[in-house]
C-alpha cells in the first residue's frame, strides 16, 4: 500500500474516533525526513526547557538517522505513524506539530499546527501548471493553524493551498533560530561535520539546488544532470584558483549519483542528510558559516538572505523549470541576485561578489523586508510555543 492510501486511510479513522478525549500535556512531532526541520527546531526549544510534556515522535523510518540521540539526550519517545501505538499517540495529542502534509482532521481540542518546511518558492498545489493537486486537497481540512512569516507570504500559501487566511499566524519560521544562535560557532560546527579545517579557504560557497520534477514526479536524470554542470574542468579549476570550498548539498539521491566524481576533489565535498540528522541539526543551524550561496528556486534562498551576504541563481535549465513548475513568486525580483544559465556566467557572478560582497546587497533587504515582517530574529520557536500551545 503506498503512502498516500495510508494517509486517507489514517485520517479516515481518525475522524471516526473524534470524540476521545485528548491529553493536555501531550505533543506529536512529525518531519519529512523523519527528525529534522521546522519540527526539529520547535522540538529542541520545547525538550530543552523541560516544560513538562509528553514528547512523541511519529516516524516513517523505524530507524531514521539521529533517533538515538534523540531518545537518549531528551525526555521523548518515537513510534511509527502507521502502527497501532503511533496512531493511538496521535489521537490521544492535543498539539500535532508538523512541517509536511499529515492526515489529520483536527478533533475537538486538537490544534494541528502546520509549520511547513520553507518559505514558497516553485509552484505547487492549486497553482501547479500541470493542475496536479495530490493532498494539497485537504490542507485546508488537516490545518487549524499555519505559521509563517508576512502577509505577503500568507497570499502565496493561500493561493498554493486554498487554507482559511485566518488560520495564518505570523510568528517566524523556528529552524531559523539556529541560523541566529549558531552565527558565531557555524564555521567551527562545520568543519567538525565535514572532517576537515574549513578555515584553510578562503570562501566557504554552499550549493544547494531543489530537486527538479517531471509532471508531478520527481526527475532524478535532470536533477543529477545540473549538477554534474559544475562538475566541469573549468569550475573546478576556478574553485582551485581563488582557493574556494564549495560544500554541495543536494537530495540524497543526486548525492549518491557524484560522489564518486568529487571524492578526491580538494574544493568540492558532499554534505548529506545524515551528519547533520545523527547531530540533530537542520542545514540552517550551519548557514552563518557560509559566505555565498549558489541555489536556484530552492526555498532555501528566503532562509539564507537573513544574512544578508551574496546569493547567486544558477539555473541552466530555466525554461524546462517554468514550464514544469514554474515560480510563485515574481522570480526576476524576489530572486536577488545574480542569474547564470551557463558555467561561464556562474563564474563571472561569483567574481563579481567575491570582488564585492556588499553587491546587490540594498535588493537583498527589500526582499528581506517583504519575506520578513516576523522571524529575522532566533525567538521563533518560543513565540509559536508561548502563542500556540501555551496560548499567552
Amino acid at each position: 500500500m503506498n503512502r498516500l492510501k495510508k494517509q486517507l486511510i489514517a485520517s479516515k479513522f481518525l475522524s471516526i474516533v473524534n470524540h476521545l478525549p485528548k491529553d493536555e500535556s501531550k505533543i506529536v512531532f512529525y518531519s519529512t525526513p523523519d527528525i529534522s526541520d521546522n519540527s526539529l527546531a520547535l522540538f529542541r526549544c520545547i525538550a530543552s526547557q523541560n516544560y513538562g510534556y509528553d514528547l512523541v515522535w511519529l516516524l516513517n523510518d523505524d530507524n531514521p538517522s539521529g533517533l538515538e540521540k534523540l531518545t537518549k539526550e531528551y525526555d521523548a519517545r518515537a513510534v511509527s505513524l502507521f502502527s497501532a501505538k503511533g496512531l493511538k499517540e496521535l489521537i490521544r495529542a492535543r498539539f500535532v506539530i508538523t512541517s509536511d502534509v499529515l492526515p489529520v482532521t483536527p478533533h475537538s481540542g486538537q490544534k494541528v499546527i502546520q509549520l511547513w518546511h520553507g518559505l514558497p518558492g516553485k509552484k505547487t498545489g492549486y497553482e501547479h501548471p500541470l493542475k496536479v493537486k495530490d493532498l494539497y486537497l485537504y490542507m485546508d481540512r488537516w490545518t487549524s493553524y499555519f505559521i509563517t512569516t508576512s502577509e505577503l507570504v500568507v497570499g502565496a500559501f493561500v493561493r498554493q493551498f486554498m487554507i482559511n487566511p485566518r488560520k495564518f499566524k505570523l510568528l517566524g519560521q523556528p529552524r531559523n533560530d539556529g541560523l541566529f544562535e549558531n552565527l558565531k560557532k557555524s564555521r567551527d560546527l562545520l568543519s567538525n561535520i565535514l572532517g576537515l579545517d574549513i578555515e584553510s579557504f578562503d570562501g566557504i560557497i554552499l550549493y544547494a539546488p531543489t530537486y527538479r520534477y517531471t509532471s508531478y514526479l520527481k526527475d532524478y536524470r535532470a536533477s543529477v544532470n545540473v549538477v554534474r554542470t559544475l562538475l566541469s574542468k573549468k569550475f573546478t579549476n576556478f574553485l582551485r584558483k581563488e582557493n574556494l570550498l564549495l560544500v554541495i548539498k543536494p537530495h540524497k539521491l543526486v548525492g549518491k549519483a557524484i560522489a564518486d566524481s568529487i571524492v578526491n576533489s580538494k574544493n568540492m565535498i558532499l554534505l548529506g542528510d545524515q551528519p547533520l540528522q545523527e547531530r540533530l541539526l537542520t542545514i540552517n543551524d550551519i548557514m552563518g558559516a557560509f559566505d555565498m550561496l549558489i541555489t536556484d528556486y530552492s526555498s532555501i534562498f528566503e532562509d539564507y538572505i537573513l544574512t544578508e551576504r551574496p546569493i547567486v541563481f544558477y539555473l541552466p535549465d530555466r525554461k524546462e523549470l517554468e514550464r514544469k513548475s514554474g515560480f510563485l513568486l515574481p522570480y526576476n525580483f524576489f530572486a536577488p541576485g545574480e542569474k547564470s544559465e551557463t558555467i561561464n556566467e556562474l563564474i563571472q557572478s561569483l567574481k563579481a561578489y567575491l570582488e564585492d560582497p556588499t553587491r546587490d546587497v540594498e535588493w537583498r533587504k527589500t526582499v528581506k523586508s517583504f519575506l520578513y515582517e516576523v522571524g529575522a530574529d532566533p525567538h521563533s520557536s518560543e513565540r509559536v510555543y508561548r502563542r500556540l500551545i501555551r496560548g499567552e
